[in-house]
């Protein structure tokens, strides 16, 4: 089976099994620099790919379970900045306990680039920089295994 017959083999499976989905959300920059978020679809998340229902692949960005804002006090600056982007989400109309993947990159079967990769044996998938790539049709099984139960 060809790359692009197992991903809409797991389109398939994903969609039969009624699979949960997390949001996409787009990080756009608006006027004076300001963050913008734009729901962009949804995924299922498969580690470090994300699979839409029309057979997109998107290497998984940022993921935040979305909750109430908490008090601004004093932080580490990256969970000031997540509380910020919580506060966004909210906004624009995410729900508590949505969970939303921030700016997932698209990747192409193609062309592939980390976390795709091509090797000697065909599409790999990097779970971590500079670690060994798995194969793309075992990788591609094994998490929508593990999300189907």
């Amino acid at each position: 089976m060809n790359a692009y017959e197992l991903v809409a083999a797991a389109v398939e499976r994903l969609r039969d099994a009624d699979a949960p989905t997390e949001v996409r959300i787009a990080v756009l920059r608006g006027a004076l620099g300001r963050r913008k978020l734009r729901p962009a679809g949804e995924v299922w998340r498969l580690g470090a790919l994300c699979l839409a229902p029309d057979g997109a692949l998107f290497a998984t960005g940022d993921v935040l379970v979305v909750t109430e804002p908490t008090h601004p006090n004093y932080r580490n600056e990256l969970a000031v900045e997540r509380n910020e982007l919580r506060a966004l989400l909210r906004r624009g109309g995410v729900p508590v306990g949505a969970i939303a993947v921030m700016d997932a990159r698209p990747l192409d079967l193609d062309a592939p680039e980390p976390p795709l990769v091509a090797t000697e044996e065909g599409l790999g998938v990097l779970w971590t920089t500079g670690g060994a790539s798995i194969p793309f049709d075992r990788y591609i099984a094994e998490r929508v295994d593990l999300l189907v139960g």
